[in-house]
């Protein structure tokens, strides 16, 4: 393809020199005319192992060249490729200054060329710029441009094994012609691909890096408290990394409601005491706690400003094919609609009373002294005495709600049921 990389910063200098490599043609575009003079020599305007290389190779070859002229670039272009940054201000907003002059100059550009282009944004931008890219190509060459997001997952020191080996190839289309066009420009690469709706594409560039600085930040917690104690952090949370099946997997990473049980709740608070003892600060660990006790307040918020008084509730312990109700999140949301003066209605075909044993008994006791009264024995029942519906868990028969349901009856589900999901129903889908 012919392609016209504009930002000849990190990531356009890395996209243009590795889409180069595998046999496309790239015009690079870039204001500041000390880069484009770098790329037209063969050298490469930042640090980075092996860029200079890939770039001397493809310049030598004509299958790169840099100008500060935008309509020249684009005069063969099938593809345009945003790649200028966006930094960060003070109050941590993005300055998407240099994101929409761009746009402002491929638009002029096109409208002046009188010609259609597919516009990708590599940048790594939030989701609302995305429409406000997409307002200024309809004001200035409407009809002309299908915009799209293809996020990059480059990191600085390994950047053209990440570009050649990523773990996916993101694409954020809204139509099948823009997707065409991406697949094919990545085809020979093994990685999967990936087609979404832009706002979504963009999310994981987020959800990646706050993830990345997520790990980094709490292996730094344990390690502070492993040597507080005189343990071998590496020894620990090597081992702990080498579990595949829940600790680096993707469990525990659909969102869905609050934790709960006898031991997350537990093991965290016994951690943060220990740590206390030793004047060990814990600040990511010790938000955890506030993190699921927000969601539950949050949920029950959205609850109440429904204005519904008639409430049911399916599932009552804390996860599914167990009766343990100890630190339950249901059990603290029931008693917290109950508070709120809330006819509340339960249905959770795993939790019997009369088996109800020990520390188990005493706690949801303690918590709701009555609960009998408000347990019923079938979804039917639920459905006929509930104006809205928490579906907390997945017990059989949720497939019929929508048959049994009335149409008022409004669903908050937790489970992304699709069977739900697809019904017609009033559905809230996970309801934050």
């Amino acid at each position: 393809m012919n392609i016209t990389v504009f930002g000849m910063g990190y990531v356009g200098s890395v996209t243009a020199a590795c889409l180069a490599a595998r046999g496309h043609t790239i015009v690079g575009v870039d204001v500041n005319e000390h880069k484009v003079n770098l790329l037209n020599e063969g050298k490469s305007p930042i640090l980075e192992p092996g860029l200079e290389e890939k770039i001397a190779a493809a310049v030598k070859k004509g299958m790169l060249k840099a100008t500060t002229n935008a309509v020249a670039a684009l005069g063969n272009s099938d593809l345009s490729m945003i790649c200028v940054a966006t930094p960060a201000r003070s109050n941590g907003e993005i300055d998407a200054s240099h994101l929409f002059r761009v746009c402002g100059q491929i638009a002029e550009g096109l409208s002046h060329l009188r010609k259609a282009q597919l516009v990708a944004i590599r940048s790594t931008v939030i989701p609302f710029y995305f429409k406000e890219c997409g307002k200024i190509f309809s004001r200035i060459c409407p009809g002309q441009v299908s915009l799209c997001v293809n996020p990059e997952f480059l990191r600085e020191g390994s950047a053209i094994r990440d570009f050649d080996e990523p773990p996916f190839t993101i694409v954020g289309a809204l139509d099948r012609g823009s997707e065409k066009i991406l697949h094919q420009l990545y085809a020979d690469f093994r990685s999967p691909f990936y087609v979404l709706g832009p706002e979504e594409a963009i999310m994981i560039k987020y959800v990646s890096n706050i993830y990345h600085a997520l790990k980094v930040a709490f292996a730094n917690e344990i390690g502070m408290l492993c040597k507080a104690h005189d343990i071998d952090s590496h020894k620990v949370m090597g081992v702990f990394s080498s579990d595949t099946k829940l600790n680096i997997s993707p469990r525990y990473l659909i969102p869905g409601f609050a934790f709960g049980g006898s031991c997350l709740p537990k093991d965290i608070r016994a951690i943060l005491y220990t740590a206390r003892k030793t004047d060990t600060d814990l600040p990511l660990i010790q938000s955890i706690l506030r993190s699921n006790d927000y969601l539950i307040e949050r949920v029950l918020n959205r609850i109440l400003a429904y204005g519904k008084q008639r409430v049911g509730l399916i599932g009552l312990s804390f996860k599914e094919n167990t009766d343990d109700l100890r630190e339950s999140p249901f059990v603290v949301l029931a008693e917290m609609l109950i508070g709120k003066g809330i006819e509340l209605s339960i249905y959770d075909p795993q939790v019997s009373l009369s088996q109800l044993v020990g520390a188990n008994r005493d706690f949801i006791g303690g918590r709701i002294p009555h609960v009998a009264r408000y347990l019923v024995p079938s979804l039917e029942g639920l459905v006929e005495t509930s104006e809205l519906i928490v579906v907390g868990r997945r017990v059989d028969g949720l497939e019929k709600l929508s048959a049994i349901a009335r149409e008022s009856t409004v669903f908050m589900d937790f489970t992304n049921i699709p069977e739900l999901r697809s019904a017609k129903i009033n559905y809230d889908g996970i309801a934050w």
